[in-house]
């Protein structure tokens, strides 16, 4: 093969030219890559099983109650009208002492309608909170509840407190609560029952603050008894629920007016109520506790509050202006 021939042969030949982009971008793919240290999948669950029960035991704090046979008194008990609860009070004992006063949160419970604190303070006071400086309850999101009502034995400084129902979601899940005490008034000696203001005795302030993990008595739903119709008055039921201590019932009013129900008939003392709502035990005891009554879009509106004291048949009185009507309620 000639030599001219050769060179000119090399001179015709065409490659393709190697795109240098993708030349850098292929040798930056081969370089090795730092490796990540991997856990076992066994220690991941664990980590995550972890993460979950923490987050049960804040958001869903019941988990962590525990429901047991609470060292309270029996006449403590049957005054908070949590006889019939059993084992759903929840036994806390949580101590604080301030300004020479101990305070003990024995027991707690909660249900659908209300929150009840057994309490103790020793020495023995006359009422723990003064006006405009009350007991307070809070849950673990912050939230504040209402008092409702209570009372102490000056004699033995039991005392019971009653606030409102704990709000959603604690109702569902149960709550972290804290007990907040500002000031208590000291107790007389001559009698169980003092009046206040105490007239010997000062207010004593302190801090006294007393937490407690507790679930809630879930309620069961009744079946609505029918309407009643008194006069011009219907009674609507709206709802019907029962705990293992408490009998819940709402009733829609229309027809008449809060003040119509709220007026009174002279009878030469304190006046006859035009309007009176009871509720009768299977044996045939009042198991009234409270009611209260709103004024709502379609009329009043009342939520009554009964002790349960066990199941079977209880009877709702309900008389307006001369009228009455019963309504039976069966209670498992």
């Amino acid at each position: 093969m000639a030599l001219e021939t050769l060179e000119q042969r090399l001179t015709d030949l065409s490659f393709d030219t190697p795109d240098a982009g993708r030349i850098s971008a292929r040798v930056l793919s081969l370089v090795q890559k730092p490796r990540r240290r991997a856990f076992p999948r066994w220690l991941a669950l664990g980590v995550a099983t972890l993460l979950v029960a923490g987050g049960v035991l804040y958001f869903v704090p019941a988990a962590d109650a525990g429901l047991a046979d609470a060292p309270i008194a029996g006449d403590l008990l049957r005054d908070a009208g949590l006889t019939g609860a059993g084992t759903q009070v929840t036994s806390v004992g949580a101590v604080a002492s301030s300004s020479g006063f101990r305070l003990q949160l024995i027991g707690a419970y909660a249900d659908s309608t209300r929150t009840v604190l057994l309490l103790r303070a020793n020495p023995a006071v006359q009422w723990l909170g003064v006006p405009g400086n009350d007991i307070q309850l809070t849950d673990q999101f912050g939230r504040s509840y209402n008092w409702q009502s209570g009372q102490t034995d000056s004699r033995t400084g039991q005392a019971i407190v009653q606030f409102e129902a704990l709000a959603w979601p604690d109702a569902l899940t149960g709550a972290r609560i804290t007990v907040k005490v500002a000031a208590v008034e000291r107790a007389c000696l001559a009698n169980a029952f003092c009046s206040s203001p105490l007239p010997d005795g000062p207010v004593v302030k302190g801090s006294w603050v007393l937490p407690a993990t507790l679930g809630v008595d879930e309620g069961t739903a009744l079946a609505l008894p029918a309407a009643a119709q008194l006069g011009a008055a219907r009674f609507q039921f709206t709802s019907v629920r029962s705990s293992t201590a408490t009998i819940g019932i709402d009733i829609q009013v229309t027809g008449v007016t809060f003040d119509d129900l709220g007026q009174m008939i002279p009878d030469g003392g304190k006046g006859t109520a035009v309007f009176t709502i009871d509720l009768f035990s299977p044996t045939g005891d009042v198991a009234n506790t409270s009611f209260s009554m709103g004024e709502g879009l379609q009329g009043p509106i009342i939520q009554f509050l009964a002790y349960r004291s066990g199941p079977g048949e209880y009877r709702l009185h309900i008389s307006y202006r001369g009228s009455s009507v019963d309504r039976i309620l069966t209670v498992p």
